[in-house]
């Protein structure tokens, strides 16, 4: 068999990924990445108070020694356990990553929305408006709260 026709081994994919491989967030340069300690402390902010590492471990499905060594910054868990993780906690995404400092920037909804090619301007404007009013709603309950 010529070596072109040769099947090739799937390349192995891993189940940890890189926050650095993400494109919707901006990252801060090399100089000032954040540190193993900074992203522990901010994963061990997301469940504090709400969960034990144990019952942690549960909901999300790992085991706990894997819970125990993202909080010392160990172990860098992947994007899809770090959503997971925000979804558990009640925490918006992008928390914990801004928390560690790894995202100088987020965009808001208004510039997803409008940027979103897959809208036409009168779908664009209704989910615009209703983004607003859910906005303007939410701030008004936590103001009577």
């Amino acid at each position: 068999m010529p070596k072109s026709a040769q099947p090739t081994a799937p390349t192995p994919i891993g189940r940890r990924m890189k926050a650095t491989r993400h494109t919707s967030t901006r990252y801060t340069s090399s100089e000032a990445r954040p540190t193993s300690a900074q992203r522990g402390a901010a994963i061990r902010a997301a469940y504090r108070g709400k969960f034990t590492q144990v019952q942690l471990a549960e909901i999300l499905g790992v085991a706990q020694n894997t819970i125990s060594r993202w909080s010392t910054g160990d172990v860098e868990p992947s994007l899809d356990d770090l959503i997971r993780l925000e979804d558990v906690c009640g925490l918006a995404r992008g928390h914990v990553l801004r928390a560690a400092g790894y995202v100088e920037e987020l965009r808001s909804a208004e510039d997803f929305i409008a940027a979103d090619h897959r809208l036409d301007s009168v779908r664009r404007e209704l989910l615009l408006s209703a983004y607003m009013a859910a906005l303007q709603q939410s701030q008004f309950s936590s103001v009577r709260a």
